[in-house]
């Protein structure tokens, strides 16, 4: 008998040592960061999940597995958008680049890496040209990048580091086209054939730089060198002098010789004691010449 219960014994423990194999063999696979380190949460730690999703070339589906498609909790039943509040939540532009407590600002000052320093190349001139142009008018993401249609679209996150320029219509404006003033429709065309250099970080041949009529056609603009504001000769007139006026006939251009830009160029700029400010900066790298109060297409 005792041999009979022993057998029985035996042959149950063997079922559901085969059914629970057959079970555990059946189980989806655990994420990688189901197990959150110490750290998950710190900014400043190696571990904080920023760092880990970097170097998952920011693939989210893996936080998607635990925290639900749309990461308002999931199976975990913790929500992202505790901390991520922005529309979007994590896949909120500001999450990665820009300003993460200001959904206003969701490109550079803070790189990909976390840089802020305008002397890094992620971070460089973005918030002098988007939020605090104070020559102009502020310029937008697409005139120099094609943005995504969301998170996942492929042109947005690849294989090859840093972002790609693609010069928008602003940059490429020709300046003298048929139709335009009068004044200037016989001195021919300047037609921008703007050019980005990955190698030392330089944008050359750009209107909204100088390749424009009595513009310094020549001027190669640093990308990470623009936190003081340029010289105004730089783009306009004599850049070894920095001086605002473009040339002369007697220096080789055809600008009339008078200093006061206001005597010509009514509600732009007024000159006072050699400095120069801009009454209405709307009308200063704008595509058009203001000239006596009235506003022209090159």
């Amino acid at each position: 008998m005792k041999n009979l219960i022993l057998f029985f014994l035996i042959s149950i423990s063997t079922l559901l040592i085969v059914s629970c194999s057959d079970i555990r063999e059946g189980l989806p696979e655990t994420p990688d960061l189901s197990m959150h380190k110490d750290g998950f949460t710190i900014p400043s730690s190696p571990d904080f999940h920023g760092n880990v999703i970097r170097n998952l070339n920011w693939d989210m589906n893996q936080c998607k597995q635990c925290h639900g498609g749309n990461y308002n909790g999931g199976t975990t039943g913790t929500s992202c958008y505790s901390c991520h509040s922005n529309a979007g939540g994590p896949e909120a532009c500001n999450t990665c680049h820009g300003v993460f407590s200001n959904p206003l600002k969701w490109a550079p000052p803070r790189g990909l890496t976390g840089a802020i320093n305008s002397n890094e190349r992620g971070v460089g001139a973005h918030e002098k040209h988007l939020y605090e142009n104070t020559m102009g008018v502020v310029i937008v993401c697409n005139e120099c990048h094609t943005l995504p249609s969301n998170f996942a679209d492929p042109i947005h996150i690849d294989q090859t580091p840093g972002a790609e320029l693609v010069f928008g219509n602003f940059t490429k404006l020709s300046t003298n086209v048929p139709g335009g003033f009068n004044y200037q429709s016989s001195l021919g065309n300047f037609n921008p054939n703007p050019s980005f250099n990955y190698t030392n970080g330089t944008c050359s041949n750009t209107y909204c730089h100088g390749y424009f009529k009595n513009g310094n056609l020549d001027n190669v603009v640093l990308f990470t060198a623009q936190s003081q504001g340029a010289a105004c000769g730089t783009c306009h007139g004599d850049p070894t002098t920095g001086n605002p006026l473009p040339k002369t006939p007697a220096q080789g251009g055809t600008h009339p010789p008078n200093e006061d830009c206001q005597t010509c160029h009514i509600g732009v700029v007024e000159v006072s004691g050699g400095n120069y400010t801009f009454i209405d900066k709307s009308k200063h790298i704008n595509g058009k010449l203001n000239i006596f109060g009235q506003e022209h297409i090159y």
